[in-house]
C-alpha cells in the first residue's frame, strides 16, 4: 500500500483549515441561534434561568471568588501541561529546551507573585495589606 498522504502546498492547506474552521464556527452559531429559546418580550436587564423570574433583585455585586480561583487553577494548570510535553522531549531539546523551559517557569512564577500580592488569591477580600 502507497503513501496515503496528498502533496499539497503549504498556503492551500492554511486556506482548507481557515475555511473549514470558519465553516465549523458558522455552523455552531446557526444551530445554537436555531435551537435557542425564543423569548417574546422578555425584559434584556433579568437573567434568564430556566424560565424562573428571579424573586428579588440582586443586592449589590457578586462575590465569587470560588470562580477566580477556578479560572487561574485552569491557567496555571495548563503549565503542566506544556512542561509534560517538554519532558517527553528533554532529552531532544537538549539545554536550549532546559533554558526556554525555566524561562516559562519564571514568568509563570513572577504571574502567580503578582496575582499573590494583588491579592487576587484571597478568599476574603479585607486581608489586604
Amino acid at each position: 500500500m502507497g503513501d496515503l498522504t496528498l502533496p499539497i502546498n503549504s498556503g492551500a492547506a492554511l486556506a482548507i483549515h481557515v475555511a473549514l474552521s470558519a465553516g465549523i464556527v458558522a455552523a455552531i452559531i446557526v444551530v445554537a441561534a436555531w435551537l435557542r429559546e425564543k423569548r417574546s418580550g422578555a425584559r434584556p436587564d433579568v437573567p434568564y434561568e430556566g424560565g424562573v423570574l428571579p424573586a428579588q433583585p440582586q443586592q449589590g455585586p457578586l462575590n465569587a471568588p470560588y470562580f477566580l480561583i477556578a479560572a487561574l487553577f485552569v491557567i496555571f494548570d495548563m503549565e503542566a501541561a506544556i512542561l509534560f510535553a517538554w519532558a517527553v522531549a528533554a532529552r531532544d531539546t537538549g539545554w536550549l529546551g532546559l533554558i526556554e523551559a525555566a524561562v516559562f517557569i519564571g514568568v509563570l512564577l513572577l504571574a502567580l507573585v503578582y496575582l499573590w500580592l494583588d491579592g487576587a488569591l484571597d478568599w476574603v477580600k479585607g486581608r489586604r495589606r
